[in-house]
Formats: structure tokens, sequence, C-alpha cells
């Protein structure tokens, strides 16, 4: 039964859903349509807020394609390489790899959504390649999907923005609600026993939800194929003393060691306390120290930089939708739709219900959080509904939201030589059970 539903739901987004590219295209009109006819703004108003926002995300585009091709340099050096073939190896059958990716990808994604997405990718490439060369068949999407679990449960967990934003002293809206304490949002009981559940139900369901008994299965994809299968660059002797200077793991290893150094330092003052800036730095640390010269981790750059067009191309365009939404006054509309019937109870809910909308158009957390965030918890100050409770609605909404969002699925796509259609039919059918679980949740808890 199961099974029929994701080949539905995969047939489903196969013959309807556009390329990311024009998906993002087709928004932004939709969007600019949606506020000419709502909002009471003249065509270059209107604009003007789209080109405002277009350059909004541009630290953060950056900050995606340095996690993506510094976490594939890592995978790239020999002892990473080594030890992801040995994860790979470990499962004995399509069904235990298939459990075992998705386990470990929502684990990571709740611990960290970008160290979650990448080392997910990247094992679900090593694992499609791993059964390929075993003769074991696993449909490949489906290991997409799996690896792509590790942002279904991100925003309630320890790397979640609007939970971590409101307990952080000098917040933008700490005058209006104060500082509200992690545990009333992520370690709250009802949010740790939903995101147990799933973290053991959401393995089952999606090996329920691959193709067998004869379906129409991909195996390890070609371009995959073919991107691993590379050639290493044999180096040859240094001569010169540039030559030398090229090779040598001195350089590295002193650059590593300054990293190091002030990485040290930071966690000593700030603990575990890690952002997209913080990341980068210690992946791009680590791959530094452990690539044998500066050669070696050039050339692993490069080889990732090409699967990052996507990233760099699309997220000024959702920059745009953001700025369009924002400044147009449609996100306040569109959330003022959700909570005009709502009262303290139920306003988790429909705080819940306007940001798997709002997901759609903007489908940064951050940046739905600093348009929906003052809307909603404005109204829950004002009917005495629970600010923490509210939260974790807006925040349930964006990561669930990701289930048909291809968004932040940009990445792992590159990594792993897919299409966004190939993959994105079995992620909506998680949606379809996943969206009552967190409803329920919200509205009983």
């Amino acid at each position: 039964m199961l099974e029929k539903f994701g080949h539905r739901c995969e047939n489903f987004v196969r013959a309807y859903m556009p390329d990311p590219f024009v998906l993002v295209l087709l928004l932004t009109i939709f969007t600019f349509a949606l506020a000419l006819w709502t909002q009471n703004a003249m065509h270059s108003q209107l604009i003007s807020f789209w080109y405002s926002g277009f350059w909004e995300l541009l630290s953060f585009s950056m900050q995606m394609v340095l996690i993506v091709v510094t976490g594939e340099a890592i995978a790239e050096s020999p002892s990473v390489e080594n030890l992801l073939k040995k994860f790979c190896k470990l499962p004995k059958s399509a069904t235990s790899a298939i459990l075992l990716l998705t386990f470990c990808s929502i684990l990571l994604g709740w611990l960290h959504w970008g160290f979650g997405l990448i080392f997910s990718s990247l094992a679900a490439r090593g694992l499609g390649q791993s059964l390929s060369d075993r003769k074991i068949s696993v449909h490949y999407p489906i290991l997409a999907t799996a690896a792509y679990m590790s942002m279904l449960l991100w925003h309630a967990g320890t790397t979640a923005t609007a939970p971590l934003l409101i307990n952080t002293p000098g917040h933008f809206l700490e005058k209006e609600i104060g500082l509200i304490p992690l545990s009333e949002t992520i370690f709250s009981q009802t949010n740790l026993i939903v995101c147990v559940g799933l973290l053991f139900f959401i393995p089952i369901l999606i090996y329920q939800l691959s193709p067998k008994r004869g379906m129409k299965s991909i195996e390890f994809f070609p371009q995959a194929k073919e991107n691993l299968s590379q050639k290493k660059i044999t180096e040859e002797k240094a001569k010169t003393f540039a030559e030398k200077l090229e090779t040598s793991y001195l350089t590295n290893a002193f650059i590593g060691l300054m990293g190091l150094a002030f990485l040290a330092d930071y966690f000593r003052a700030n603990g575990l306390n890690l952002n997209h800036n913080i990341v980068n730095f210690l992946l791009l640390i680590v791959g530094l120290l452990l690539h044998h010269n500066p050669q070696s981790y050039l050339r692993a750059i490069t080889k990732s930089v090409n699967g990052t067009s996507g990233i760099i191309l699309q997220f000024p365009f959702y920059g745009g939708i953001m700025g369009l939404m924002r400044n147009s006054g449609l996100a306040n509309d569109l959330a003022h739709l959700f909570i005009q019937h709502a009262n303290a109870k139920t306003l988790p809910l429909y705080a819940y219900f306007s940001s798997v909308a709002t997901k759609l158009f903007i489908p940064s957390g951050g940046g739905e959080w600093a348009v929906e965030g003052p809307v909603l918890l404005s109204a829950a100050k004002q009917i005495g509904s629970s600010i923490g409770k509210v939260t974790m609605g807006i925040a349930y909404g964006n990561m669930v939201g990701n289930m048909f969002q291809p968004f932040w699925a940009i990445p792992l796509l590159s990594i792993m030589g897919l299409k966004a259609r190939e993959m994105m039919g079995y992620c909506l059918a998680v949606f379809f059970f996943v969206f009552p679980v967190l409803a329920i949740a919200l509205l009983f808890s």
C-alpha cells in the first residue's frame, strides 16, 4: 500500500514539478501577481521591493557554497574516504542501507542541519556506489530521500533558528517577549517525544515507500558514478622551489594548527554554539589538515564547485521573493489570514499552517522567521498564547515544508547527481504522513 502511494507521489512530481530554477522563476511571477492583486502598490514599487531583497541572501549563498565544497573536499581526503567506504560496507542489503542512512540522517540533522545535510548526502552517494559494486539493487533516489530526511527535524533540533534566537540576549523581539528558554521550545517534553517517535518511524516509512517487486528502479546514477570514478591525479616529484611549496604539507599543517587554536578558544568561550561561519571554518580547516598538500586540497575544492551552480543562481531569486513578500505586506496579510480566528489554544496550530504556506515562498528558516515571527508572536502576546508553542508551530511548518520545497535539496542534488523530480515525490509522501502528526502534537501539547 505505502509502496503504491510512494509510486503515485513520484509519478505526480515527475509529471508536474519543473526544475528548481524554473520553479523559483514561477514563484517570483506568482508572488508578484499576488502582491499586485492584494496590495495597494504600483508595479514599479513592487519591482523595487523585489530588487531590495535580491542580495539579502548573498552572504548566505556563499556560506552554502562553502559548506558543500568543503564537505566534499573532506570526503575526498584519503582518510575520510576510507572511513566512508567502511561505513558504506556495513549494510548487507538495500533494506538495512535505507534504514541505517535514514536514521543517521535524521539524528545528524537534529544535532546540526549543515553537517547532517552534507555528510548524509556524501554517505548516500557512497552507499549507492558500494551497493552497486556488490550487485545489491537499491533505488538510488530513495537513498537521496533518506539523506534529505536530515532536513525533516532540523528546526526542532539543536541548531533551530527561531528557538535559539528568542533565547539569545539582545534579539530583535526581546523588548516584546523577553527571553524564552529552550525548555519551552526544542527541549520541551512534547518536542522531544515527537522527535524520538519520528526518528524511529521515518526510516520504516522510507523503506516502505521504496520501489519493490519489479517496480521501475533507478540504480546508482551514472553521473554520480562518473564523478566518483575520476582517476586520481598522480603527482610528479617536485623539482623547483615553487613546486615544493605547492606539494608540501607544512603549509597545510601551519594554517591548520592556527585554525585549530582559534576553534579551541572559541569553543572554550562559547561552548558548542555553532553558526554558519564557524561550521564552514571548521570544515575548511579540517579539510586542509586532511589533505597532503595545498594542490590536493585545491583540486578537491575545484571538483566540488562545479555542482554548486544551483545555489549560486537560485538563492538571489529567493531573496527577491522574500523582499517582495516582506516589504509589500503580503507576508503579514498571509499570517493574519491564518490567525484571525485563533484563540490561545489553537494559535500554535494556526501558526503551523501559516508557516507551511509561507515555506513555499520563503524556504529559509531565518528568512521566514524574520517575516512571520513578529506578527505571530505579537498575536500570541495579545491573546495569551504560549510564546514557546507558537515558535515551535512556525518551526514545525518550516521544517516539514522542506518535504515539498526543494530549496534545501539543491546541495544534496549536486553531490548525488540527481534531479529534484527524481526524489521529491517520495519527500512529498513523507509530508502527507508527518504533517498531521505535528499538527496533533501542537494542538494537544
